[in-house]
């Protein structure tokens, strides 16, 4: 299966660089554009409808529509100003397009990669995969831009909903989009210390997960051993959970030594006397 997934990355890139090169390095560089302008506003009309209605649905739908009014309102403007420069249609014009062309190929092959990785077949045919492999290694960096955008939008992951399942969830679906590098700093839950944010890393398959390590007693985890990422990921208090369950470890960068959270929560000012 994993040639398939080489021919499903070979399509994008070749049919993007020769559909550029054939229009020149002029409208290559007014569909880059369009297409910037087309998620902007997409992303944009996503976080406002979503924020007043609470609803994917609405938020989807926003996106898709305001999308393709940027993408194809600006092919609109120049056809409408009948702008066709001659230069755009040198040879090394066409060359140049062909290489914006392959660009978009490449960020194209970038999004649905993972996307495809994370259910069914792909799962095991995508990290198999030879094309696939360097757009998987750079997967980290998307995570990067949308921390610097701070982008307001959900991903396609598998992070647990429960901290009891950390570490095993196997389906994808839709989840809140957290802001990790944020989280910068946080409340270590064993000795109290502020964390360092070490980054994304690739863990299995296609799975990216953000990585904390505690500079004093070396706690790692993927923010769920603070206080602060704790109830960020989970909505609930660590104290709440290590009463009901016991002493506490990452399913995901795990420490081999579960512990019990220490001190006062920063976040609602509960106390571990109050509860072991």
């Amino acid at each position: 299966m994993p040639f398939l997934i080489d021919g499903l990355v070979l399509l994008p890139l070749g049919l993007s660089t020769y559909a550029e090169a054939k229009r020149g390095l002029f409208f290559a560089l007014f569909d880059l554009i369009r297409i910037v302008i087309g998620l902007a506003l997409g992303f944009v009309s996503f976080s406002l409808l979503h924020r007043m209605s609470g609803s994917y649905p609405a938020g989807f739908a926003a996106f898709g529509i305001a999308s393709l009014i940027g993408i194809f309102g600006v092919r609109a403007l120049l056809h409408a100003l009948r702008l066709d420069p001659a230069w755009g249609r040198l040879p090394a014009a066409r060359f140049l397009g062909g290489l914006l062309g392959l660009l978009l190929g490449c960020l194209i092959s970038a999004v649905f990669v993972p996307v495809i990785g994370r259910s069914g077949w792909g799962r095991e045919a995508v990290p198999r995969s030879f094309l696939a492999r360097p757009f998987l290694d750079a997967a980290p960096a998307l995570y990067y831009v949308a921390d610097a955008v701070n982008l307001d939008f959900p991903m396609l992951n598998a992070r647990a909903i429960r901290f009891e399942d950390e570490g095993q969830a196997e389906q994808a679906a839709l989840v809140e989009r957290i802001n990790y590098s944020r989280l910068d700093g946080s409340t270590c839950i064993e000795c109290r210390a502020a964390v360092h944010f070490d980054g994304y890393f690739r863990r299995v398959g296609v799975s990216v997960s953000p990585k904390f390590t505690c500079p004093n007693c070396g706690r790692t985890s993927d923010g769920c051993q603070t206080f602060e990422g704790f109830h960020e990921m989970y909505g609930r208090c660590p104290f709440d959970v290590c009463r009901e369950i016991g002493p506490i470890d990452c399913g995901v960068w795990p420490n081999g030594r579960p512990v019990m959270p220490n001190g006062v929560c920063p976040i609602e000012g509960q106390y571990a006397s109050a509860y072991f």
